[in-house]
């Protein structure tokens, strides 16, 4: 077995997730690390790219979470109106970010979309979907740091 570069490089990153998110007495660490893990890459230029597909992802998620609670707040959260409205408005997330070109980002952003609505008190979730996205740019930071201050396993 074998310890590479790369896996260092998570757990450094997750490390400072976790530290960062106590510093600033978030209320959990758990987007930022599992952002940082998703967004850290083998290179510098593809952790850029998978890192802006999941902020794209999680910031659609959030916003698409919020037009899902105003169907609900208008039409009533009924069986059938979850029934249609939650996979159609799936259907247009995904459809819009791949139009934009933001494929890798989309377990993200259903994953947010359906934890705020299903997971987050009704009360709770506008802060959620702000305190998700804020945790989403602080991971992704942390693994561009990492990957830029770090040298390549393959290139050391």
């Amino acid at each position: 077995m074998k310890v590479g570069m790369r896996t260092i490089k998570t757990g450094l990153s997750v490390f400072l997730c976790i530290l960062v998110s106590i510093i600033l007495k978030r209320e959990t660490y758990v987007v930022s690390a599992i952002t940082t893990i998703f967004t850290l890459r083998e290179d510098m230029e593809n952790t850029i790219r998978y890192g802006k597909h999941r902020v794209v992802g999680n910031v659609l998620g959030a916003v698409t979470s919020l037009v899902v609670i105003t169907i609900f707040k208008l039409f009533g959260k009924t069986e059938i109106v979850q029934l249609v409205s939650i996979p159609l408005v799936i259907i247009v997330m995904i459809t819009v970010l791949s139009f934009l070109g933001f494929q890798e980002g989309t377990v993200g952003a259903c994953a947010t979309l359906l934890t705020i609505l299903f997971m987050i008190p009704s009360k709770e979730s506008y802060g959620y979907a702000l305190a998700r996205v804020t945790d989403s740019f602080i991971g992704m930071s942390i693994a561009l740091l990492v990957n830029l201050l770090l040298p390549n396993g393959r290139k050391a």
